[in-house]
């Protein structure tokens, strides 16, 4: 990362000091987790606005694009896409490792960030088939008949758990052996770990139902990068913080 490019996007984040940069979100991780994470790391101050559900109906008109999360920049700019937030993070560390300019490493971040967003495409019809059904051709869910819905949800969630989770586990596994079984892209934290522990620890937590979070139990490496992600100081000391 050249010290131009770390400036610019530190000039973007923070301005003049005199207003702070916002990052608005519901009250929870989801899409703008892994941006939250990667400020941190760059440590860019930010405030962290959390919208009530209760409030989404009149905040949702003030959008550019009717969701969130937004970020606002200290010179008024909105930026609205989450993947933009976390690649203008990253290149704003002042360590030049979050988002590395030299070429060969970038790609190798973008390739991970590219297959963490194969696994969220793999796994979104064992979301949709709960929440939004007729998305995949199902009644609506409220006129589903709920035995057959829960027979559907239970079946397509337990096919990825067999075959799409493992598949996907394989391909990080590879990554982190080639890396020296560091990080995702060698031997430095980027903000493509970020971005796939966001993703993989959501399977963790068993928060989906027919999801177990033992699940996860199997792969050995993925589990022991988690928790170098995880241990990372900044990253500890983020988690510390919003725990309180």
């Amino acid at each position: 990362m050249t010290k131009f490019n770390i400036d610019q996007a530190r000039n973007l984040l923070i301005g003049d000091g005199t207003t702070p940069l916002k990052l608005e979100y519901f009250p929870m991780e989801g899409l703008a987790e892994r941006v939250r994470i990667a400020l941190a790391v760059a440590d860019i101050p930010f405030d962290d606005v959390r919208i009530g559900y209760d409030e989404w109906s009149e905040k949702k008109s003030t959008t550019r694009h009717g969701q969130l999360p937004e970020m606002t920049l200290p010179n008024g700019v909105v930026v609205t896409e989450s993947m933009a937030m976390l690649r203008l993070a990253g290149e704003a560390d002042p360590e030049g490792k979050l988002y590395p300019s030299e070429m060969a490493a970038r790609v190798k971040v973008e390739g991970v960030l590219g297959l963490v967003e194969d696994m969220a495409r793999a796994w979104r019809p064992s979301l949709f088939v709960f929440h939004r059904p007729e998305l995949l051709g199902h009644p609506p869910s409220d006129e589903w008949d709920n035995d057959l819905k829960v027979a559907t949800v239970k079946k397509v969630r337990g096919n990825f758990v067999e075959t799409g989770l493992p598949r996907f586990m394989e391909y990080f596994t590879n990554y982190i052996k080639e890396s020296g079984c560091k990080y995702l892209a060698g031997e430095d934290l980027t903000i493509a770990d970020i971005s796939a522990y966001q993703q993989i620890s959501y399977f963790k937590k068993g928060v989906a139902d027919y999801v177990p979070k033992e699940c996860m139990d199997p792969f050995t490496e993925v589990n022991k990068w988690m928790e170098r992600v995880i241990s990372h100081p900044k990253i500890a000391a983020y988690k510390a913080s919003k725990a309180k």
